[in-house]
C-alpha cells in the first residue's frame, strides 16, 4: 500500500513538471549584446530591435531584453536605490530580482539581472513572479562565466563606484553654486576611480 502511494506521489510530481515545462521550439530569436535569446509568441514583433535592446513595446516595462555592460553602474545603481531587490537563482543563473508598482500604469513590474558569458543582461516584464516564460528566455542565453560570488562582487562594486559618483555630482553641484571659479572632476581609468576639484 505504501508502495502504490509513494508512485503516486512520484507520477503526481513529474506531471507537474511536465505541464509547467515551456517548449520553445517553435519561438522566434533575437541577437541582444552578444547574445541570442530565444523570444515568446507574445513577444513577437518588437518596437525597436538592435545591439542594446529588444523592445517589444514603446513602453519598455511591458517587455524589454537588454545589453547593459556599458551602463552596469548606473542603471544598477538606479534600481538599487528605488526598487525591492532580491538574489535568486534562475535557470542557472545567478540574478537580481527587482520589483516595483508602477502607480501611473497601474501596474507591477519586474527587472531581472544576469549575465551571460562575461557580459550583463536584464529583462523586464509585467508582473512580480517570475513566469515560465522568462524562465525559458534566460536558459536560452549562455551560461555565465562568472562564479556565484563574482558574479554578486561584481554588481556590488558597481554599486560602490554609483554612489561615489552621485556624491561627487552632488559636491560639485554645491560647489559651482558657491563658487564659479572651480569645479571637479571624475575620471575613471586602470587604477580605477579618480575625483577631485580643479580651480
Amino acid at each position: 500500500m505504501e508502495k502504490k502511494f509513494l508512485i503516486m506521489i512520484l507520477s503526481l510530481f513529474v506531471l507537474i513538471g511536465a505541464a509547467s515545462a515551456v517548449d520553445s521550439s517553435n519561438w522566434t530569436t533575437a541577437n541582444v549584446g552578444y547574445e541570442t535569446f530565444k523570444i515568446p509568441p507574445k513577444y513577437e514583433n518588437p518596437y525597436q530591435s538592435n545591439f542594446d535592446m529588444y523592445e517589444f513595446d514603446e513602453d519598455i516595462d511591458v517587455f524589454t531584453v537588454r545589453y547593459v555592460n556599458p551602463n552596469i553602474m548606473s542603471l544598477y545603481g538606479y534600481y538599487i536605490e528605488k526598487y525591492h531587490e532580491k538574489k535568486v537563482n534562475v535557470s542557472g543563473h545567478d540574478a537580481v530580482h527587482f520589483t516595483y508598482y508602477d502607480r501611473h500604469d497601474e501596474t507591477n513590474n519586474s527587472i531581472l539581472w544576469f549575465s551571460s558569458g562575461e557580459e550583463f543582461y536584464y529583462i523586464t516584464w509585467r508582473g512580480h513572479n517570475i513566469t515560465s516564460d522568462i524562465k525559458e528566455i534566460v536558459k536560452s542565453s549562455s551560461k555565465s562565466k562568472y562564479s556565484h560570488k563574482e558574479f554578486y562582487d561584481i554588481l556590488n562594486d558597481e554599486y560602490q563606484n554609483y554612489k561615489i559618483v552621485n556624491a561627487i555630482e552632488s559636491q560639485r553641484y554645491d560647489s559651482s553654486s558657491r563658487d564659479s571659479g572651480s569645479h571637479s572632476f571624475v575620471s575613471f581609468g586602470s587604477n580605477g576611480i579618480n575625483f577631485g576639484i580643479m580651480s
